[in-house]
């Protein structure tokens, strides 16, 4: 388990061995971590390995997160930062939830042999991950080192977080482990030590992990400071002190103990069954107060706590970015963003730039969604993971279906929050895509955007995109039109809001972007599309700004990501129906559902619309039949190479009511007015309320609306004189929604 901060007095004293003890109680109101003006930092480091992928202990509920959270929470508000391996997305976003604001997690998944996302017994992604206190890890930028695993092995890795402001960085290794690997093993612990070397001289480094091997053996000789000594042809030769080497401060190769017998000073107390696998290294220069080891009901592995004073400096001034946008910005699981890219350009440029906002990750397809979507959506994802398990100063505020009628309101609060040197906004699409604003409406409200954030920080310089088009859409015949009539009028409004205290540039990537090449789905970026967006942004921050030079977009091609097929599909009764669940597939938006009734012996129907979620819910089924079902996983216009497996029930023990009967409908001059009798029959005695389903079927490929109501007539409003609808109406008691009765056309007058 990796290792967390914890500020404590500084003391001198000799370190006696670690010992098994129950966690501290909560320190006192308002202490925090110590910088004391000889530069050095008081905190409590501590490890912990959740076992997320055990057999036993990855398939706990949400105890285990809640357990950690109460530990962690009584060490809050001096704990530095606390590193974790085999930890799981869920359970970490549970933590992050009950700890204060100041606190943050960071999680990295790690990826099986065949190059998928790995999980959890639970099927929440698994991986790494350091949570921290952003008072002592400023600005931390992350990064996830390969540790070179065999082709065809479990990706093995370390994560990192290094903040340039404070000149410290925080790791996490986890090794392979099993007897058999022991090469693999030496071999990945070599690259730690290569990796902590080449790319964090100069920094004060904390590396926790669960490194699968005990404190003699080769693979711990990386780390070990060579003052450990060890076995001959095998001596320690890394550069690290281990807090809970049983000799304290000292770096030495053995002591006596209390009968005057030799024992080594590399190893402390074991926290994994009878050898310790677990460890928490740091700096020579680093004074540790005390050690201890914690037993946990929650994983086969203990939880390690360290008090330590470390060296801490201030570095150089870093200019920090803030990328304000919607699903552009933030991509879909599986995207590297057009963020990623422009992040990698000014690192290989050498320009040292922070990323800054509330939201890290892309946004991913939920387990499920709410019992009344469409009315209500699952609420917005964050924690989506990038292509190739890649991470990088992510860091932003965007989100998918974010609007620049939204974001005016609350940019204040986020530049106050955030301080950024750099305003980088993309946003406008989903403005004029869902009719909340025209063109003047949206500049209005771009206007607003720029002066709000002006008043959080008057000097900010401001980077506003125009809005790309899309592929032709039916239901929006006019969209391009508006799209080029706002972006006509935005240089103008962008050049009338700029000053020189804060400069306000256009940023223009509509121009030459293609959404026929340069996207997945006839919007949102692929591959070279990421690099067009990138390179609009990059080469105004170079030429107005000096933030870099020119953007160069590298040579070759990218393969688009296709989702793999689900590996299981499972059907089973409810008492509204049949309830379907599949494996989640990596990078999909969505999938296409196949069912039929195989009692009837129809043929697979696919329904009209993909399903935006792992699970769905098949409410209208006769009793008594047997359905099958299968899905396959999309992205864009592009699919899965093939079907899942076939899900399959028998309907049984269904409690939903029929639809109401007498239903009539009666059109207007736009609207349908819709009437109906009280539900009757089985299980009616329990709705409660009825559902209204109209489709519009002179528009192609037009979306059925609902309409929901507790009384028995209901007007459909706002529909287009001419254009006949289909209208049916569902009776929904305790169980759910019953099958549809009605199916009457009429034309609106």
């Amino acid at each position: 388990m990796a290792g967390g901060l914890v500020g404590t007095p500084a003391a001198n004293a000799a370190l006696p061995a670690a010992t098994v003890a129950s966690p501290p109680a909560a320190s006192p109101a308002g202490q925090q971590p110590t910088v004391q003006a000889a530069g050095t930092l008081t905190l409590t480091a501590g490890h912990f390995n959740m076992a997320g992928g055990h057999p036993t202990h990855g398939v706990k509920g949400n105890e285990v997160a809640d357990a950690l959270a109460q530990d962690i929470n009584r060490r809050v508000p001096q704990l530095g930062f606390l590193t974790i391996n085999e930890g799981c997305l869920d359970w970490l976003e549970r933590i992050e939830a009950q700890l204060p604001a100041t606190y943050t997690v960071r999680f990295d998944p790690i990826r099986g042999g065949n190059g998928q996302v790995a999980n959890c017994k639970h099927e929440s992604p698994f991986g790494n991950a350091i949570i921290y206190n952003t008072g002592v890890l400023v600005d931390p930028q992350p990064v996830a080192h390969d540790l070179r695993a065999l082709e065809g092995a479990e990706k093995r890795e370390m994560l990192c977080l290094r903040s340039v402001a404070r000149m410290l960085v925080a790791c996490t290794a986890h090794l392979v482990a099993s007897g058999e690997n022991v090469e693999q093993r030496r071999r990945e612990a070599a690259e730690v030590k290569r990796v902590l070397a080449a790319d964090y001289s100069g920094y004060t480094v904390l590396l926790g992990g669960d490194l699968n091997d005990d404190p003699l053996s080769q693979a711990t000789s990386n780390l070990y400071h060579s003052g450990y000594g060890g076995i001959p042809g095998q001596e320690a030769h890394g550069s690290f002190k281990e807090a809970f080497s049983p000799c304290g401060n000292e770096i030495k190769v053995r002591y006596l103990g209390p009968g005057g017998e030799e024992n080594w000073c590399r190893g402390g107390v074991a926290t994994h069954g009878f050898n310790k696998f677990d460890y928490l290294f740091v700096p020579p220069a680093a004074v540790v107060q005390s050690a201890t080891v914690v037993s946990s009901p929650h994983s086969d592995h203990k939880q390690m706590w360290a008090e330590l004073t470390i060296p801490s400096s201030i570095g150089p001034a870093v200019d920090s970015i803030m990328v304000v946008g919607d699903s552009i910005s933030q991509g879909l699981e599986g995207d590297y963003t057009w963020r990623y890219r422009l992040a990698q350009h000014l690192k290989a440029a050498g320009r040292d730039v922070s990323f800054v906002g509330p939201y890290r990750g892309t946004t991913r397809l939920p387990r499920s969604q709410p019992a009344n979507y469409p009315e209500q959506s699952a609420p917005p994802y964050f924690n989506g993971v990038y292509r190739d398990g890649l991470t990088f100063d992510s860091d932003h505020f965007a989100q998918w279906g974010r609007q620049a009628h939204q974001t005016k309101d609350d940019i204040a609060a986020r530049v106050g929050q955030y301080q950024p040197t750099y305003l980088l906004v993309e946003l406008g699409f989903n403005d004029l895509g869902w009719g909340v604003s025209n063109p003047d409406g949206l500049i209005a409200d771009i206007r607003s955007l720029v002066t709000n954030a002006r008043a959080s920080k008057s000097n900010i310089r401001i980077l506003v995109a125009n809005v790309p088009q899309r592929t032709p859409l039916d239901v929006q015949p006019d969209l391009n039109t508006k799209i080029s009539t706002y972006n006509a009028k935005l240089g103008p409004a962008l050049q009338a809001l700029n000053t020189s205290v804060s400069p306000v540039r256009l940023v223009d990537f509509a121009t030459g972007y293609d959404p026929y090449a340069d996207a997945y789905d006839g919007l949102h970026p692929n591959p070279q599309g990421e690099h067009k967006i990138a390179k609009a942004f990059a080469n105004v921050l170079s030429s107005q700004f000096q933030v870099g030079p020119a953007y160069s977009t590298p040579s070759g091609s990218i393969p688009p990501l296709v989702p793999a097929a689900p590996s299981w599909m499972r059907a089973t009764n409810t008492t509204a129906g049949i309830a379907m669940e599949w494996q989640h597939s990596f990078g999909a938006g969505g999938y296409w559902l196949y069912q039929r009734n195989a009692t009837i012996g129809e043929e697979f129907q696919r329904l009209p619309l993909q399903i935006p979620a792992d699970s769905w819910s098949a409410k209208w089924v006769v009793p008594g039949h047997r359905y099958e079902f299968y899905v396959v996983a999309t992205r864009g216009d592009g699919q899965a190479a093939g079907p899942s497996p076939i899900g399959a029930v028998t309907v049984v023990n269904q409690q939903t009511a029929a639809g109401p009967p007498n239903i009539l409908a009666t059109p207007g001059a736009g609207y349908i007015d819709v009437r109906w009798d009280a539900a009757t029959g089985p299980y009616s005695e329990t709705v409660n309320r009825y559902l209204v389903y109209y489709l519009d079927n002179s528009v192609p490929g037009a979306i059925v609306s609902t309409a929901s109501t507790t009384g028995r007539s209901v007007r459909l409003s706002g529909l287009v004189s001419g254009h006949s609808y289909t209208v049916a109406v569902c009776s929904v008691n305790a169980a759910g929604e019953g099958l549809p009765a009605g199916g009457q056309t009429v034309t609106v007058g």
